[in-house]
């Protein structure tokens, strides 16, 4: 554990006169996403000093987290708006300039431009929400504190391995012999989400889109099923915040449509 490695790192600290060797960078870090789980893990041990429980800990984080990206995941769905507002241009444009890519490009921005719209903007809640993730999959795989750290008792008393509620006397293909309940909440949650976003942006349920909101969520159920419960409670909860932040979302995107349709019957001759 790094509280009790670090003393060890100068000699003064501790009984045996021994530093200067670093001993502390034995514990694996994610590369250059440690700065990012170094946050994390001060974050959960403020927390915990409070709580006094890991899996309380990591809710109370995902919710703070959650009210930090809520001004990005704001502009995001606002932006989602504006992208329907502006789709005929874009389509005139992209007819218009067919066959000349780079004028066509060039359109476009000035086009975003004048309407005050950036594309890139709606995916910073995602690179957030996957850096995140990245860097509590490394936290919950190598902090200590996490080793048999409990949460509910009977079905998560070990944060830092998968839940379990049944061991079968056989393995499943790509899930083993554990029958574990939290990847199945996982699932459920992100598929639900990925339902409530296409039916509030039908402009996007193309294929690709379709294939990112229920293809994606199936795939990290095999990928992450053995997962640490901790990472798995972290996203789990994540989601379900999300679903109801969206709500919210979802009526203030309803209220800007409809003051953009008053505008455009406004300035109907």
């Amino acid at each position: 554990s790094e509280k009790y490695l670090k003393v060890y790192n100068v000699s003064d600290e501790n009984a045996w006169n021994f530093g200067g060797r670093r001993v502390t960078e034995s514990l694996q870090t994610s590369g250059f996403l440690s700065w990012l789980e170094n946050i994390l893990k001060w974050a959960l041990e403020v927390i915990h000093k409070v709580v006094k429980n890991w899996g309380v800990a990591i809710i109370v984080l995902t919710i703070i987290l959650k009210l930090l990206m809520f001004p990005l995941s704001k502009k995001q769905s606002l932006g989602t708006v504006k992208m329907q507002e502006l789709q005929p241009r874009v389509q005139e444009i992209q007819k218009k300039y067919e066959n000349d890519k780079q004028k066509q490009q060039m359109e476009m921005t000035k086009l975003y431009q004048e309407a005050g719209y950036n594309p890139a903007s709606g995916c910073l809640p995602m690179i957030f929400q996957f850096l995140i993730l990245f860097a509590m999959y490394n936290l919950f795989n190598n902090y200590f504190d996490f080793r048999g750290a409990s949460f509910i008792p009977g079905w998560i008393p070990d944060l830092s391995v998968g839940d379990s509620i049944y061991t079968l006397k056989f393995n499943l293909p790509l899930l083993g012999n554990q029958i574990r309940l939290l990847p199945v909440i996982y699932l459920v949650s992100q598929l639900f989400y990925g339902k409530m976003t296409s039916a509030s942006t039908p402009t996007q349920s193309n294929g690709q889109m379709k294939f990112m909101m229920y293809g994606m969520p199936i795939i990290f159920f095999f990928i992450f099923y053995n997962s640490p419960s901790g990472l798995l409670l972290y996203w789990t909860v994540s989601n379900i915040l999300t679903m109801v932040q969206q709500i919210f979302i979802n009526r203030m995107m309803k209220a800007k449509k409809a003051e953009m349709e008053k505008s455009k019957e406004n300035e109907i001759p």
